[in-house]
């Protein structure tokens, strides 16, 4: 063995890695395009084992592009797809391009932006007219197209390393482009270092959003072991793997493992002859320790101080460069000659400190590891470091000469972490140049950090030459804060701007500052802080003149703001007239999108307090003016708002067709945030409809995802939706964790009733604690909190909350302990809000309440044809588990009219539906009832195995009770005779019976034979 470089190294030890990874790259292959996921600590080989399955994927005839992530360029939008497609592009020639980009020059200039011209750098953005969310989605959609068309040929292997330093644009398009490949010969391996630093928000939410919506192969790298690190050193060193077995444990031990630890480690024992060739043989393997420092970074320096003062010159320089290094821009930074600096590469070559590559014509450095860089940086010392990035700035511009511009973000990269007092003209100049090409690139994370920077060394060091520039600046910096939900940094920004709005007498600049803090304290939840600025905002623009239609639609915004908070305080009449003058202005103007929001607000205050009609007919409006803005966000606005509405009161049909459209267009703007706004409807409509275990798992990812985005209303409501679940399975521990969650983040706990609060997460935190003292018999203070929540309310007019399902609760309880009064009063309340809202849940009861009183009257027969009434609208909507539950009233009535037969119909009826849902205590009580009814049971084996069949096996189990063959069973169900014999004998395993008959027995002894 001979100085070698770690890919130089036997690959062992990851052979199911790679196995799986030729297990992805052959779906993609056949038009399934993957996502493998790797992850590891640093210097575990994740670089090495990509390009083993790289040089593999070559092999077999794709084409493989592979982009590396540099701490240095965070800020640079998109540089990590841009260091994969970048040498690939800049060897097609012009036709070819435009055939690759069908001509959209936008794909080049925000990915490659060096190989367009530089008039290309401002086409990204189209016009006003389009949003910038419009504009991003676009722009991804291309890139992804352009991905596709680059598979068309050639299967496509994209490897994106070092994810834990990738830029904010790069990540936002790796999530959409993940989601979105489908039927593309695309196989995409992304990778990061688990202990380099701790992952961005942005990158931890995006791979949490791709694990819960896509098939993604997850592969974490562990360390090598002892096995492992003996056939490495057999086979590097060409020894039997006796002979170093006892070497092998103790650099396993002393390297725990890691691969580039123990390639260092091999490195410097060679170096120092411990370990040395004599007579064609290797020795040196018997010691019993190893003498080496305790650490690789140490390890590291150690080599590094042997290196000869230009080679560490030269290696320092390309350490702080932090990507690839230009040789050009190596040679001006380091001062050396050509052939000082030709020898000094030499020697880390050697070492294999540095790779050397051809870049097109040029020749670009790296260095072997990131580790390398790390060390490197570390040793360099901070002041020197900054010495080095302001010579590195200027030579990048000095090389690039009249093409400057073109390296305006790497040029402000640099200054960026140079002494903010050198130069600090020439910093802000190339800062704000970088700024507003990553604006144009619609890049908004990489735009705020320079600008910022330019901000911050305007404020230090240069405030009067900027006076002039500072409030477009302030402006920029609000925007872009606000659209990256960071509030704080949007009121500091709003707060400075209205202040010098005051002082310029600029009534109009101030009135849009104020806006903007109010919007910002609304987005922290400080709705009445946000309402404060949001009445300055409209005093100062009532006050303004100037361009009257400008000064009308601000008007309108603010509010339409401020009625938005208004109604999410409680206060739908004061929140009504806010939203109807912004009508108004909307109608007068004819402006499209303002009109759809105003009528998407009072969607929002009917869908409430009422009158149903009223919420769909601004729901209409909405939706149809949303669709005609061409507004995305606008159009998942208005959908979203109409799928909770009829959620709400129970259309199943409009709620699938606006869930279905709100689901599509959520996922098209590729936001986690609106995603998880509609899932809650889903996990809603699921809970209802009994699909419980969907509800379940969609829930509990739901709520971990509202906690990291930190959506507390949101984050109340979805532990009110799964909580229910829970409760009516009978796991009342998880249930009530799950509520005593939500009755703290929604502030249920330290409400205080005589100053606005969170409505609709108090709210549901009442309805969700409420329903879990009536589950366990604590109907005393259920019925205590129930009427406490409906004075909530009463005061806030949200009425629906009480209809949906606070009403029943307190039904039910009523019902239980016999408390007349409440149950009467319960019952007004039902019949008039079900009415108001037009809801058939609320209705449904409104009969089960009257069955009751009619059973205690004697009034048999219309107890009997009332709790029918109830079942069929509680069924038609659906709502099995109210249904089931009813039922079990029903069978109570049937029996006390003598029609026993009937009565142990519905009782098998309720059951059968109870146990499919898992509802553990109501599917008891269902037994109990069957039992007194002198009806058969089966015995709580096979009755909890029975809830274990799925759908389609129940299905099947009913017509097997009824005396049905394979071939009868399949034309019913639509599948074959042969599928209808493969799932019998599924559910033979889950019954554990012998056969068809005993399964049949089975099933009509649970009265399945009767179900149609």
């Amino acid at each position: 063995m001979h100085t070698v470089s770690p890919s130089q190294l036997p690959f062992t030890g990851r052979s199911t890695e790679l196995d799986i990874l030729e297990r992805a790259r052959a779906e993609a292959g056949r038009g399934r395009a993957q996502l493998v996921l790797l992850s590891g600590d640093g210097g575990v080989g994740k670089t090495r084992l990509v390009q083993e399955a790289a040089a593999s994927a070559t092999v077999d005839g794709w084409q493989v592009v592979t982009g590396r992530a540099y701490p240095l360029e965070t800020a640079i939008p998109y540089a990590l797809f841009g260091d994969a497609l970048e040498p690939l592009f800049s060897t097609l020639d012009p036709a070819a391009l435009t055939r690759l980009t069908r001509g959209d020059r936008r794909l080049l200039s925000a990915l490659t932006p060096r190989l367009v011209a530089e008039v290309d750098l401002t086409q990204i953005r189209l016009t006003d007219s389009v949003t910038l969310a419009e504009q991003r989605l676009r722009l991804h959609t291309g890139i992804l197209q352009l991905l596709g068309r680059l598979s068309e040929r050639q299967p496509l292997m994209l490897c994106l390393e070092n994810l834990q330093w990738a830029d904010s644009s790069s990540i936002e398009l790796l999530h959409f482009v993940s989601r979105q490949l489908g039927k593309e010969r695309v196989l995409l391996v992304a990778s990061w270092n688990e202990s380099d630093r701790p992952l961005s928000d942005e990158l931890r939410l995006a791979l949490r959003s791709l694990r819960a919506v896509r098939v993604v192969t997850d592969l974490r790298l562990t360390p090598l072991t002892r096995d492992d690190v003996a056939m490495l050193l057999s086979t590097a060193f060409h020894v039997e793997r006796e002979d170093v077995a006892p070497f092998a444990t103790l650099l396993q031990d002393t390297t725990r493992g890691n691969p580039f630890f123990v390639d260092q480690t091999l490195r410097e024992l060679v170096s120092r002859g411990a370990l040395r060739e004599q007579g064609g043989v290797w020795v040196g393997w018997h010691v019993d320790q190893l003498m080496l420092p305790p650490s690789v970074r140490e390890l590291l320096l150690a080599r590094l101080d042997r290196l000869s003062d230009n080679a560490r010159l030269v290696g320092d320089v390309i350490a702080v460069i932090g990507t690839t290094a230009a040789h050009d821009v190596v040679r001006a930074t380091s001062g050396l000659s050509e052939d000082a600096l030709r020898l000094a590469l030499g020697e880390l070559r050697d070492e294999g400190i540095v790779i050397e590559q051809a870049d097109g014509a040029a020749v670009t450095y790296d260095l072997a590891h990131p580790m390398m860089r790390q060390t490197l940086v570390a040793h360099v010392g901070l002041a020197r470091e900054r010495e080095l990035h302001v010579t590195i700035a200027t030579a990048i511009e000095s090389v690039a000469g009249r093409r400057a511009d073109r390296e305006a973000e790497a040029i402000a990269a640099h200054w960026r972490k140079a002494d903010p007092r050198v130069e600090p003209a020439r910093s802000v100049r190339w800062l704000l140049k970088a700024g507003r090409q990553a604006l144009d690139r619609l890049a908004r994370r990489e735009a705020a950090v320079m600008l910022r920077a330019a901000l911050d060394r305007i404020d230090e060091h240069l405030p009067d030459e900027y006076v002039a520039d500072v409030p477009m600046l302030l402006d920029e910096l609000a925007r872009l804060y606000r659209r990256l939900g960071e509030y704080h940094e949007v009121i500091a920004m709003c707060a400075r701007a209205s202040a010098m709005a005051e002082r310029r007498g600029d009534l109009l600049g101030v009135a849009i500052a104020e806006r903007r803090r109010g919007l910002a304290q609304q987005g922290l939840g400080r709705r009445e802080e946000a309402i404060r600025h949001f009445d300055i905002a409209l005093e100062h623009a009532s006050a303004s003149v100037g361009d009257s239609a400008q000064t009308e639609v601000l008007l309108a915004r603010i509010r339409l703001a401020k009625g938005d908070c208004l109604q999410a305080l409680g206060l739908p009449e004061d929140a009504k007239r806010e939203i109807t003058l912004a009508v108004d202005i909307a109608e007068r103007l004819g402006q499209v999108p303002l009109l759809a929001r105003a009528h998407r607000m009072l969607l929002m205050v009917h869908l409430w307090s009422g009158p149903a009609h009223r919420a769909w007919a601004h729901a209409r409006s909405a939706v149809a003016l949303a669709e005609q803005s061409g507004e995305r966000n606008l159009a998942w606005s208005a959908h979203w708002s109409a799928a909770v509405l009829a959620a709400l009161t129970a259309h199943t049909s409009a709620l699938e067709t606006h869930l279905r459209e709100a689901t599509r267009l959520a996922s098209e703007l590729n936001s986690p945030l609106l995603e998880l706004r509609t899932m809650e409807i889903v996990i809603e409509y699921r809970a209802g409809t009994g699909e419980w275990d969907r509800a379940i798992m969609d829930g509990e990812r739901a709520i971990a995802m509202a906690r990291a985005l930190d959506q507390t209303t949101l984050l109340a409501r979805l532990l009110y939706w799964v909580s229910g679940v829970y409760l009516q399975r009978g796991d009342f521990a998880t249930a009530k964790r799950l509520i005593d969650d939500a009755w703290e983040v929604s502030g249920a706990a330290d409400l205080d009733l005589d100053r606005p609060f969170e409505v609709h997460g108090v709210l549901p935190a009442c309805v969700a604690r409420t329903s879990y003292l009536s589950a366990v018999g604590e109907q005393a203070q259920a019925l205590a909190l129930g009427r406490t929540a409906i004075a909530i309310a009463d005061r806030t007019g949200y009425i629906a909350w009480a209809v949906y399902r606070l009403l029943p609760t307190l039904a039910e309880a009523a019902l239980a302990v016999g408390d007349d009064s409440t149950l009467r009063a319960v019952r007004r309340r039902l019949e008039h809000d079900a009415t108001h809202l037009a809801h058939p849940i609320g209705a449904a009861w409104v009969l089960v309440i009257d069955g009751a009183y009619a059973l205690r009257e004697e009034r048999t027969a219309d107890a009997i044809q009332l709790l029918q009434r109830a079942v069929a609208t509680l069924e038609a909507v659906p709502y099995p588990y109210d249904a089931a539950r009813t039922r079990l009233r029903l069978a109570g009535a049937l029996r006390l009219s003598g029609a026993l037969s009937e009565a142990k119909h519905e009782a098998y009826e309720a059951l059968q539906m109870l146990e499919r849902l898992g509802a553990r205590p109501a599917a008891e009580e269902a037994r109990t009832v069957l039992r007194s009814l002198g009806g058969k049971v089966a015995s709580d084996q096979h009755s909890s195995r029975l809830a274990t069949l799925t759908p389609r096996e129940f299905d099947i189990v009913r017509l097997v009770a009824q005396r049905l063959s394979n071939k009868e069973i399949g034309a019913r169900l639509g599948i074959t005779a042969r599928t209808a014999g493969t799932h019998l004998a599924n559910i033979f395993d889950k019954l554990d019976v012998r056969d068809r008959t005993a399964l049949g027995d089975l099933a009509r002894e649970q009265g399945l034979h009767r179900a149609t």
